[in-house]
């Protein structure tokens, strides 16, 4: 009977064990978490050692006796490799299991502080993921000696992962968790204004009252403002786009270049060939290229000074004909 007993108790120890085990989300009372948390510490310890024991080359990378990066440190080597030794594969699903089992008894709390970001563009599905990341990086920085709550310590990496979540993907511009607080804060101050003056508070009245300069709270402003579609209508009686609205630039460009070449080609006919020939040479007017003076006085057979004086006394009579006609002299050469 005792040889049977023993057979039926052995398996569902190793199913409570298993780190596929499906945990309630029940909460522990203070000494269940206490004696809970005290064996996860006893088996990061032992697993680090362990590592360190079958294999030598770890000992270089040997983490302190510290929450954190003891965690890193199983996490960086307790792979497919290691984990074929048969005391690190127990040990770290003992790890596994006792971390999932901290995780599983405070899911709500990351709920709960995965509610108070509802506000944002994030998906509560998305900001739960984020909370239980920073739940699960609370529970491999958490230190048993302190006489603190895992909730209590928890709460803040929570906060701060969602935070960071929200700053990155909430935004066109990616924004770092102080920015984030201090749109808060401009936030709260602008509300507060709003509500004790029943009136919209300027730009100099925010940077006043948060101790920021105009000229950051503009940017900030800006880089938080809502994007808006190029296809969104702009009237809701009407099917009239926002792109219809915007000025085409590439249009207003090429029609300001053919203006310009018409009016210089205008301008050059008042001038003698050999001036036409040494400025189209001198900045390549009709597409040919630019020429230095000398190269000009090799093809035109005449020397460098010469070339140079042609250029003057042509570039003369341009602006003296876009001064008879009323044209701005340096538009056409610009």
């Amino acid at each position: 009977m005792k040889t049977a007993r023993r057979k039926r108790i052995v398996p569902s120890a190793q199913v409570a064990e298993s780190p596929l085990t499906t945990f309630s989300s029940d909460l522990l009372t203070p000494e269940e978490e206490r004696e809970l948390l005290t064996s996860f510490w006893d088996c990061k310890s032992e697993l680090v050692r362990v590592l360190i024991r079958h294999f030598p080359d770890l000992r270089a990378s040997k983490p302190p006796l510290e929450p954190w990066p003891m965690a890193q440190f199983i996490r960086d080597n307790c792979n497919d490799t290691t984990r074929e030794v048969m005391a690190v594969r127990r040990l770290h699903d003992r790890y596994v299991h006792y971390k999932h089992r901290l995780a599983s008894a405070n899911i709500r709390l990351a709920a709960h502080v995965a509610k108070r970001f509802r506000h944002h563009s994030l998906s509560y599905s998305d900001l739960l993921q984020e909370a239980v990341c920073g739940l699960m990086q609370a529970i491999d920085r958490f230190d048993v000696s302190h006489g603190t709550r895992l909730a209590t310590y928890a709460t803040w990496w929570i906060r701060q992962t969602l935070q960071i979540a929200v700053a990155r993907q909430s935004h066109l511009v990616s924004l770092s968790p102080h920015h984030l607080q201090e749109l808060g804060l401009l936030q709260q101050e602008s509300e507060a204004l709003a509500h004790g003056g029943k009136h919209l508070p300027s730009p100099q009245e925010l940077a006043q009252r948060t101790g920021s300069s105009l000229e950051h709270l503009n940017h900030l402003q800006t880089a938080t403002r809502t994007p808006v579609s190029l296809n969104a209508v702009l009237d809701d009686d009407s099917d009239f786009k926002l792109t219809e609205a915007m000025p085409d630039t590439g249009t207003l460009v090429q029609q300001e270049c053919n203006e310009r070449q018409e009016a210089l080609k205008f301008l050059m006919e008042n001038l003698r060939p050999r001036e036409r020939k040494v400025l189209d040479l001198r900045f390549g007017l009709t597409g040919s290229g630019t020429h230095s003076l000398r190269q000009i006085g090799h093809l035109l057979r005449i020397s460098k000074e010469r070339v140079r004086q042609i250029q003057n006394r042509a570039l003369e009579k341009l602006r003296a004909s876009a001064e008879r006609v009323g044209w701005e002299p340096t538009l056409l050469l610009e």
